[in-house]
């Protein structure tokens, strides 16, 4: 799968810059990202929007899952989302180099141990990210950078900045990734509530970035999965109009009339961000873990592990 959600033969086709250059349309940012896909042991549908306040959309969002059997992959399936700063044309280079290079160096070279092989694909992007924004008119440009994989039974989730992820287990959910902003801090110093943080007027003040310093800190997540977890990755214009226990909601109705499927879930989930006015771009990438099985399948895993002792 390529950065802009290119998709499988039973998928519409994804929407996004190339398609509104075709049309005549003028670009707004990284325009409407749109893909899905229904796999053997997994699913998944993403869709970010400009939204109804700014005009450019500054968000990027990317996946790697071939459609092949998973018995046939050399390294799990990679889910990215990235929120740019740095305004008009900085902040949308921004997050489509950070997803780009994020892939590309997760789906290129020889395989490696995937929490090991997930913080390098994030600093490969930090690079290049930090690279290019040496170029005139785009000094000051960085992302944030989410990215989930899911290894055997696990899922590793690497992360960068405040966009999120949250794993909805039955009747729960869970924000796996911490904030890197000023209130995020102020919050697990226990200087703020939760109540205090979710309005405070510093709330997107990014402390660490993918691509402002030539070298990043990269938090790792692990967290073993079950059959039926869906975590929802998402940009900061979606969590913070749309509560956790209402993400929760959407992501347990999967399967049901009211949320048939992963894209009816990420449909809905951006629909209601853009309903509660939302002042940023909006992202939601949702993955749901469709079965007890490892993904990839063991026999991918047992290659995988014979090609990195050698």
């Amino acid at each position: 799968m390529s950065a802009n959600g290119d998709q499988g033969p039973e998928d519409d086709a994804a929407d996004g810059p190339d398609a509104a250059r075709a049309a005549g349309v003028e670009e707004a940012g990284n325009g409407v990202v749109r893909g899905h896909a229904i796999l053997a042991k997994l699913a998944w549908a993403m869709r970010s929007e400009p939204g109804d306040v700014r005009p450019h959309n500054e968000d990027f969002a990317g996946v790697y899952a071939p459609t092949i059997p998973d018995d046939a992959w050399d390294r799990g399936p990679l889910f990215v989302v990235c929120d740019g700063l740095g305004g008009h044309a900085a902040g949308e280079v921004a997050s489509r180099v950070g997803v780009t290079s994020v892939l590309e160096a997760w789906s290129s070279g020889t395989p490696g141990p995937p929490h090991s092989a997930l913080r390098s694909a994030l600093r490969s992007a930090n690079v290049a990210v930090f690279d290019a924004a040496l170029e005139r008119g785009k000094r000051g440009m960085a992302t944030t950078c989410t990215a989930l994989t899911l290894a055997g039974r696990e899922a590793i989730v690497a992360h960068v900045g405040d966009s999120r992820c949250y794993l909805a287990r039955r009747d729960t959910v869970t924000q796996l990734t911490s904030d890197h902003s000023r209130v995020g801090e102020m919050l697990r110093a226990g200087l703020l509530t939760p109540e205090q943080a979710a309005t405070h007027p510093s709330r997107s003040m990014i402390t660490r970035t993918v691509g402002s310093d030539p070298s990043v800190q990269v938090d790792l997540v692990r967290q073993e999965t079950e059959a039926g977890d869906t975590f929802v990755l998402c940009s900061d214009g979606l969590w913070d109009v749309v509560a956790r226990h209402e993400i929760g909601e959407v992501a347990a109705g999967i399967g049901t009339p009211a949320v048939p499927t992963v894209t009816d879930a990420a449909d809905r989930l951006i629909e209601m961000a853009l309903e509660r006015g939302t002042a940023d771009n909006v992202t939601v990438l949702v993955v749901r873990v469709t079965t007890d099985r490892p993904v990839p399948a063991a026999g991918a895993r047992r290659g995988l592990l014979r090609r990195v002792r050698r």
